[in-house]
């Protein structure tokens, strides 16, 4: 048997070598992973790798055991710690660890007993708790005003629990100085100054520090308990981080250290444990400051170690290569940060080189820019002003017509059951039953959404999209106040009059998002969305099979410049109830035409393929092709587009009030 031997400590590593080659064992050594490599060039096969998990270098244990079991494939590794691993079981694996000091007889178990056909891997030995120390703290301890629940951590000097505040039910961790070292004054002054380290950390990203209290000779404090996920949960569960959010989890976590080290703080090294991430994209950890000390860390290998972490839990070939080449680079907490920071802003532009996805929107604008003035203007505008003085005449002695009153906010019931989705030769079902919006979102309801933001501007905190960009402040659609003016007085816009109940339009996916949000529903999937539309046996438009142009607002008399609708009476949008056979099925209005709707579905943009981008569905004023209306995908240019022609409905899942709902009989 062929074992390589490697660890940093050359007289460790020569009696653990010694051990072994008793035993009748070929043994190498190494004492960092760049010299390992090098031997493994040189020998025909390996075993065992028996190695110790930090290394002096620029890479660790778990770093070369990755790395040779791709040239020996059956390579087993025995790793050996002067750390504490608790946190690394994602990178470690089933591969045993032993603690120093490393005894021989656990050293052969390890590498001799492993090799055995069915033997089960050697369990992580902690020495420290290998003597089975039963916890300070039962369950149902009660400490002043917390409540024990479980045992959460061990460390050498302290006991972390998960705790109950009885007073408000708020549930803390709860961090007990051992007792018998709470007996030393030095250990004691040690805690309550690492104590008073961490109640002067307050930053967003490190769980704050409660209180710290002695009940009966036991020293602790309390602490937030981690929101979200740890890393070590989501290594147990097997989930995993997408590249964009591999980098959001590293920026979160390299803000709070450099937080703490530009404050000449030390801390006691990340575990996956420490690291916990939410639903939200927000990372935090916990607060691992503590006094200055004499002994200077080095940062460069510490983000290293931190960056290890997250190997086993990245998603797909982007996020892997994003942690080699962060391994090949030496940061520290600071440049790590700004690398994360540009990493994200690079995501950012990413999603904004798209193509235009409207022609039409891009011909409105040229030309209304359009340079220069025809001679045809001067020999026609004496007539012009002619024309000007009696409009002028006639609408000051003609009343203007009321404005629109708003409509009434109708959702359907989509029944669970199956129907047919796209082009399938079977039935897909939706699992569930659902309620969608009668008709699109219209001005007038977009207008209570941001009365409601501006009176507690607090809405947009559980509104918006985690993922939104940072500097999109506002939900309001370009030039708001004109839009809304026209719209409240049945004004025109582009020769087309409008109302309240028109659509709205110009909202990206964020704006869409966070409106549906607020009215408790959320945005359609494109299977919900082609449901409600097609019905349940694939229709290939609302009404039916056949093809009749003037049933929609479509495209085929669609102009640019404003004179369109000779065909189905529009131009540009119509009011959403304002529509002649584009209803479906269930009764939803402007499916087929109209504008165009945001989804919740999400995928990868053709142009792209590394970019997810949201599904718009439907047909719109200006889509001339009327072909496969219902079961047309359109890739969104990115979720910060908006267009003329777009808009969006939403659904719930939850019973919407009965004065809301309408009954459609098929």
């Amino acid at each position: 048997m062929v074992i390589l031997y490697v660890d940093p400590i050359s007289e460790a590593r020569a009696l653990r070598a010694a051990c072994l080659q008793k035993h009748g064992l070929t043994v190498y050594e190494a004492p960092d992973a760049e010299s390992a490599v090098e031997f493994a060039q040189e020998i025909d096969h390996i075993d065992v790798l028996v190695c110790e998990g930090f290394l002096v270098g620029d890479f660790t244990g778990f770093d070369l055991s990755h790395a040779l079991q791709e040239k020996y494939p059956e390579l087993r590794t025995v790793f050996t710690s002067r750390h504490n691993l608790v946190g690394y079981e994602g990178v470690i694996g089933s591969s045993p660890v032993i603690y120093d000091p490393v005894p021989d007889e656990q050293l052969l178990k390890a590498v001799i007993g492993g090799a055995e056909e069915g033997q089960a891997p050697v369990a992580i030995l902690d020495n420290e708790s290998a003597n089975e120390t039963l916890p300070t703290l039962a369950p149902g301890t009660v400490l002043g005003n917390y409540v024990i629940k479980e045992l959460l951590t061990v460390e050498p000097d302290t006991e972390t629990y998960a705790a109950v505040q009885q007073v408000v039910g708020r549930q803390v961790a709860l961090v007990l100085l051992d007792p018998i070292k709470a007996m030393d004054p030095a250990m004691l002054s040690n805690f309550q100054e690492r104590v008073r380290v961490k109640a002067s950390v307050t930053h967003p990203k490190v769980a704050p520090l409660y209180e710290s209290l002695v009940i009966d000779q036991l020293y602790f404090y309390t602490r937030e308990i981690s929101h979200g996920k740890t890393l070590l949960d989501m290594q147990d569960q097997g989930d995993k981080l997408s590249e964009k959010a591999m980098v959001d989890l590293i920026a979160g976590v390299t803000e709070a250290m450099s937080y703490g080290t530009e404050r000449g703080f030390h801390y006691r090294i990340l575990t996956a444990l420490d690291v916990s991430f939410d639903a939200e994209h927000q990372a935090c950890i916990v607060n691992v400051f503590r006094p200055p000390s004499a002994k200077p860390h080095n940062f460069q290998k510490d983000t290293k170690k931190l960056i290890m972490l997250l190997r086993s839990v990245a998603d797909g070939p982007r996020a892997r290569h994003l942690i080699d080449d962060l391994l090949r680079e030496s940061y520290d907490w600071e440049s790590l940060h700004k690398k994360a920071k540009e990493l994200q802003e690079e995501h950012r532009e990413r999603s904004l080189l798209k193509r235009v996805d409207l022609k039409e929107v891009g011909d409105i604008k040229a030309s209304q820019n359009a340079k220069g003035t025809p001679k045809w203007v001067f020999v026609v505008a004496p007539l012009i002003l002619i024309g000007l003085f009696v409009g002028f005449y006639v609408k000051s002695t003609l009343a203007p017509p009321p404005p629109a009153a708003p409509i009434i906010e109708t959702m359907l019931l989509i029944p669970s059951g199956n129907f047919i989705y796209q082009n399938a030769d079977k039935p897909t079902t939706t699992g569930k039953r659902y309620w969608i919006d009668q008709h699109e979102i219209t001005i007038g309801q977009y207008a209570e959404f941001l009365e409601a933001l501006e009176q507690d501007p607090s809405i947009i905190l559980r509104c918006n999209h985690p993922d939104q960009p940072k500097d999109k402040k506002t939900h309001k659609p370009e030039q708001w106040a004109a839009y809304l003016a026209a719209a409240k007085t049945g004004g025109n816009f582009n020769n087309q009059r409008m109302d309240i109940n028109c659509p709205i339009v110009n909202v990206d996916w964020w704006d869409a998002h966070a409106y549906a949000l607020w009215k408790g529903h959320r945005l359609p999937t494109e299977e919900e969305w082609e449901k409600a539309a097609r019905g349940t046996d694939g229709k290939i438009f609302p009404w039916g099979d056949d093809l009749r142009p003037h049933a929609a607002n479509l495209g085929s008399d669609y102009d640019p410049k404003g004179k369109g609708g000779k065909i189905d009476g529009y131009n540009y949008w119509a009011p959403v109830i304002h529509t002649r056979e584009d209803i479906s099925a269930f009764g939803a209005l402007g499916m087929a035409g109209n504008v165009e709707e945001w989804t919740a579905t999400w995928d990868n943009h053709p142009d792209y393929p590394d970019t997810l981008v949201p599904v718009v569905r439907g047909g719109h004023f200006a889509l001339t092709t009327v072909k496969n209306l219902l079961t047309l995908r359109t890739l969104a240019q990115s979720p910060d587009k908006t267009s003329l022609a777009r808009g969006f409905r939403t659904v719930t899942d939850k019973e919407p009030p009965l004065d809301e709902q309408v009954s459609v009989t098929n």
